[in-house]
């Protein structure tokens, strides 16, 4: 592993750890093992160095939303698509994913802030393509009709509770409620009568 990628790799360990307030550049130049100039001559300070980790989180789940195949059997399936692949950024990213939910609240209402751009682009992306799964789902018979704005908060609001719970537990005491939120989608939406 490169210098900067252990550099970098270490300063999430750290911010996930200890968050922001808590870590120095000290101590990530020596837990990574390199001098604290190097961290200066990659990035202008620590706030650079967060942001860039920060954005390469939003970054790598972005991808995995936009991977998301547009065409499937049914609606239902897009639906579940989007559950299940949350819950897998959080199983195989979840330093990253526990830095975003325990640093970004705080700095959410900052709008020079990367939190705040970056969470409203995945609450749009969440929002219209839920949006548009119930929509044509509704007018297909697959789903009963629902209230579309009103459903679309409801089931973004149950996604990031289960990752924002997945994450800031660390796994412990977390259920594996990925299945369940599934079925119960299933069973709120689908269209037993003419599905």
């Amino acid at each position: 592993m490169g210098k900067k990628k252990n550099l970098i790799e270490t300063a999430v360990r750290l911010f996930a750890e200890q968050g922001y307030d808590g870590t120095t550049t000290l101590q990530i130049s020596r837990e990574a093992g390199v001098t604290e100039p190097l961290i200066y001559y990659h990035f202008k300070g620590k706030e650079e160095l967060f942001t860039h980790i920060l954005n390469g989180a939003f970054d790598e789940y972005v991808a995995r939303l936009e991977a998301l195949p547009a065409s499937t059997r049914d609606e239902f399936t897009k639906i579940e698509n989007l559950i299940v692949a949350s819950q897998k950024a959080v199983a195989e990213m979840p330093r990253r994913i526990r830095l975003v939910m325990s640093s970004c609240p705080a700095r959410i209402k900052d709008p020079a802030h990367v939190c705040s751009s970056r969470m409203l682009e995945i609450f749009d992306w969440h929002k219209n393509y839920l949006t548009n799964s119930l929509e044509r789902g509704i007018a297909s018979g697959e789903f009963v009709a629902v209230p579309v704005p009103e459903t679309v908060y409801v089931l973004i609001s149950m996604i990031n509770g289960m990752i924002r719970q997945y994450s800031l537990l660390n796994g412990s005491r977390y259920v594996n409620a990925r299945d369940v939120a599934v079925e119960f989608c299933r069973r709120s939406l689908l269209n037993r009568q003419g599905g």
